[in-house]
Parts: structure tokens; C-alpha cells; sequence
């Protein structure tokens, strides 16, 4: 993202739930999303859902579905961590993320949006007033200690707490992804997160529609730099203090949601679930 402007995937993704609400079967219900589109994107919206949505996934075919069925899996994730006791719920890279005021279950929950200083400041405008319990902590994960800072805003490391790092990895780099699941596995209980196949970033494997979302991400100068391989998932993240639960690329989680007729959804794209060991 460019210094002194909000993430532009951030708002695309917004496009993305706020279309996806009226659409016929909608995954779920975001009735916040509208708020931060502007331009062409607040257009959009206001278009005919169906006809929008279609044509997206003509011409990038797969990251539209993608964002909605890994939001889907991730707020059913999030619900049921809710039932199980949760007490404090971390969002890494929050962007538009508007999971603390549309989610019941997290009425009770201590919620910590964290999040580079420049997007947060464009998503507690368009907030105002919204209801919720949020603390928000602005933060650059490539230059800066989550640690330090989730402490410094109040994090109660005994109580139970869930971390959830959507859409983020890939455009890190992977010291800062490193540093940034180790802290995650000394201070949480579980973590979901989101990750691209290396094999997109590498050339290694075609996925539909992948070359042209690396190009479009570049052009919007947030490109892709980070990706890990799924075989070795289970090593890497134990390495770092986590135990792997789950892992499911979204055209696989996709299934869960859609019929036989399902919308392009992005292969590379995977979201994951892990246990913190400590």
C-alpha cells in the first residue's frame, strides 16, 4: 500500500461482501462493507449485484468468490471459538474487517483490530459510532512487535483469545511472518489464517485465473512477495509453536458453501486453522 492512502485490496474486498449481501443466497451478511467504498467502488455497489458480481468473475476470475467463502469459513471459525468460551479476540491486519459489529456472538468479546495506521484511520471514520467493543492498534507488521504492541493495549494474556490473520501473509515478507506467528503461538490459544500457494509466486503450478490476479495486485501496488507450500505446512508451523488443524484451499472450503454451480474460486488461496502450543 502506498504511505498516507488505505490498502486499495482492502476496499476491493469491501466491494466484494457488500455485493455479496444482495445477492440471491448470500455466505453471510455485512452490512457495514458500503461504508468504506468510494469512487467507482460506492458505484459498483449500488449496482445490480448479480450483474456486478458476474462480471468480475469474468474478468479475474476467482478472487471475488474466494474473499467471500474464506470470510464465510473464517466467521463460522469465529462463532464457534465464541461458543467454546473465547474471551479475547485478536484481527491481524484488520482492514475493512467489520466482524466486531456483525457478529452477535462477539458482543461479549474484547475485540483488537490491529492494523497499519493509515488504513485504521480510514476504518474508524467510516465506524463512528458503530456499536462494539473494539480496541484499535495501529501497527506496520513489517516494521514493528505485535507483542509489544497487543501489550501495550491491554492484551490479558489468561484469558482465552483467538487470533485471525485474513488476507495478509502475502503481502508480507517472511521474516515478518516468522516473528509474527511465533508471537501468536506465545500469546493465543488457536489462530486462522489466510496464505497463497508458493507455486502461484513461483511459477511452479498454473491456477486459474493466477496470473492475472498477480498482475492486478501489482498494478495496484500491493503485489504479492509471500507464499508457502502446502506440503510443508505442518512443519513450518510447528517450528514456530503451532499445530495444524486445518487446511483447505477456498475452492476446496468452497464446497461447503456452493453447489454444483459455483462461481470461479481461487485455488491458490488457502485458510487455515492451528493450535498454539506456548
Amino acid at each position: 500500500m502506498r504511505t498516507g492512502q488505505a490498502s486499495r485490496t482492502a476496499q476491493h474486498n469491501a466491494l466484494f461482501r457488500a455485493l455479496e449481501r444482495r445477492l440471491p443466497q448470500p455466505l453471510f451478511d455485512d452490512p457495514w462493507a458500503h461504508r468504506f467504498l468510494r469512487g467507482r467502488y460506492r458505484l459498483a455497489a449500488a449496482l445490480p449485484a448479480r450483474a456486478v458480481a458476474g462480471l468480475i468473475d469474468r474478468r479475474w476470475p476467482g478472487p471475488r468468490a474466494a474473499v467471500c467463502v474464506r470470510t464465510r469459513y473464517l466467521d463460522d471459525a469465529v462463532r464457534d471459538a465464541c461458543a467454546d468460551g473465547l474471551r479475547q479476540l485478536v484481527i491481524l491486519g484488520a482492514g475493512f474487517d467489520a466482524r466486531a459489529r456483525r457478529l452477535a456472538p462477539l458482543r461479549g468479546v474484547h475485540v483488537f483490530e490491529v492494523d497499519h495506521p493509515d488504513t485504521q484511520a480510514r476504518k474508524r471514520e467510516a465506524m463512528r459510532g458503530a456499536p462494539g467493543q473494539v480496541t484499535y492498534v495501529g501497527l506496520d507488521l513489517l516494521r514493528s512487535s505485535v507483542e509489544t504492541a497487543l501489550a501495550d493495549a491491554g492484551l490479558a494474556r489468561d484469558a482465552r483469545t483467538l487470533f485471525l490473520w485474513e488476507g495478509v501473509t502475502n503481502y508480507l515478507d517472511a521474516g515478518s511472518v516468522d516473528a509474527t506467528l511465533r508471537a501468536v503461538a506465545r500469546l493465543g490459544q488457536e489462530l486462522l489464517f489466510t496464505y497463497v500457494d508458493r507455486a502461484l509466486l513461483d511459477g511452479s503450478m498454473e491456477f486459474e485465473g493466477g496470473r492475472r490476479s498477480l498482475a492486478h495486485v501489482r498494478a495496484l501496488g500491493e503485489p504479492f512477495t509471500f507464499g508457502l507450500p502446502p506440503a510443508g505446512l505442518p512443519a513450518y508451523l510447528r517450528e514456530r509453536g503451532l499445530d495444524l488443524l486445518e487446511d483447505l484451499s477456498l475452492a476446496d472450503a468452497a464446497a461447503r458453501y456452493y453447489g454444483a454451480r459455483r462461481p470461479p474460486v481461487s485455488a491458490y488461496y488457502h485458510v487455515v486453522r492451528a493450535r498454539c502450543r506456548g
